[in-house]
């Protein structure tokens, strides 16, 4: 097998351990925007209490009225970080801990501002894997000035990505049953609902979800959450052929085992999502689960998967850049049957040993990608 992917699902925002209000998911029912999926995220939030010994890694949360953050332990703070926003820590200086900010920079902020969630120790994942203790980072790919894919009418990659996110991690707040063999989620006891599911950034953070996000921030936010999956959700752009199937993709992380199995779950559950819906597809010249590496290093060419510890896929769903996939991405309908392949893929890494369809072995990567400059991010202030 493949070397395996990293699975990072990146959130900005902790589902609490109870159990939110069952609703049905599948079939004909769609979740408008501004329902339980793409709105507000549960306002409960419990706050680790410190033990004799305080935790050195874990995830804090910037509560309301927003938190100080300095360079140093004690120095005058550089700005009143926005409530809503998560960032990871890895290491403390007494009572202050130093974190990772939005913009990839380190800070320190004293943990009395903060709400804090202790690192969860990571499973093993395969039979007998315990869905309430796992933990889940899901990443909206993009955000603010650095809009991902523009579709030919408009819509942003950004947004798309983040309604996405969101729906994903309602699937994965509640017990679901899944007949395995349609694909239809309904609420039901036979799956149960992950323990801790974070958004990298979400609607209860600043400018409703839209703000800049660097790439350590993503990874190192999933690295200090202890986090059994990190999943990174996009759209492409800039197809190379036509082609008889949608061009999903599904890149995965070299250098962690289990990553490729990951990607390969999901991209075959993408596809049985995608089979109902009809477009003249394209896609690039290989699809499925893969891996690029850089030429120079022989590393994962992304930065999200090299710098992940956990098994973690950036995936690409459909092409946003192409009008009909375009305006299918329009529709809570799609967005919902993408979301619902994620999770379908996820249980199914997590619980079982099975092998998806479409792992490619890694190849080297001789193009450029294309990022933001994240030299202009600024740390979202409180107002």
């Amino acid at each position: 097998m493949a070397q395996r992917l990293v699975i990072v699902v990146a959130l900005a925002f902790l589902i609490s351990s109870c159990t939110p209000s069952e609703s049905s998911f599948g079939g004909d029912y769609l979740m408008e925007p501004g329902s339980t999926t793409s709105g507000e995220p549960p306002t409960t939030v419990t706050t680790t209490p410190m033990a004799d010994v305080p935790p050195n890694a874990g995830v804090v949360r910037i509560p309301a009225g927003g938190a100080p953050l300095s360079s140093t332990p004690g120095a005058e703070p550089f700005v009143q970080a926005h409530e809503g926003i998560v960032m990871g820590f890895t290491s403390r200086s007494g009572e202050w801990l130093e974190v990772v900010t939005t913009c990839n920079d380190q800070a320190w902020v004293n943990e009395s501002d903060v709400e804090i969630v202790t690192q969860a120790q990571s499973g093993s994942p395969g039979p007998g894997f315990d869905l309430t203790q796992a933990v889940i980072v899901l990443d909206p790919g993009h955000g603010d000035r650095d809009w991902g894919g523009v579709g030919p009418s408009g819509l942003a990659e950004k947004h798309v990505n983040l309604d996405i996110a969101e729906r994903v991690r309602t699937l994965m707040s509640s017990p679901r049953a899944v007949d395995w063999e349609t694909g239809v989620i309904t609420a039901g006891s036979d799956i149960p609902a992950f323990g801790r599911v974070w958004l990298s950034r979400d609607r209860s953070g600043p400018n409703e979800g839209d703000y800049e996000l660097g790439l350590a921030f993503r990874a190192e936010l999933a690295n200090a959450a202890g986090a059994d999956a990190l999943i990174s959700i996009h759209n492409n752009t800039v197809p190379r052929i036509k082609t008889d199937v949608p061009g999903t993709e599904v890149f995965y992380a070299v250098s962690v085992d289990e990553s490729d199995r990951l990607a390969s779950l999901i991209y075959e559950e993408l596809l049985r999502a995608f089979s109902a819906l009809e477009a003249d597809w394209s896609g690039g010249e290989i699809l499925g689960a893969r891996a690029r590496l850089d030429p120079d290093t022989g590393d994962d060419y992304y930065g999200l998967l090299r710098r992940a510890s956990m098994p973690a896929v950036i995936v690409e769903g459909l092409y946003i850049s192409e009008p009909q996939e375009e305006a299918l991405l329009e529709t809570a309908k799609v967005r919902q049957l993408y979301a619902e392949g994620v999770y379908r893929g996820t249980v199914r890494f997590l619980t079982t040993d099975e092998v998806g369809t479409g792992i490619r072995e890694p190849e080297l990567f001789l193009y450029e990608a294309g990022t933001v400059n994240s030299s202009a991010c600024v740390v979202p202030a409180q107002p």
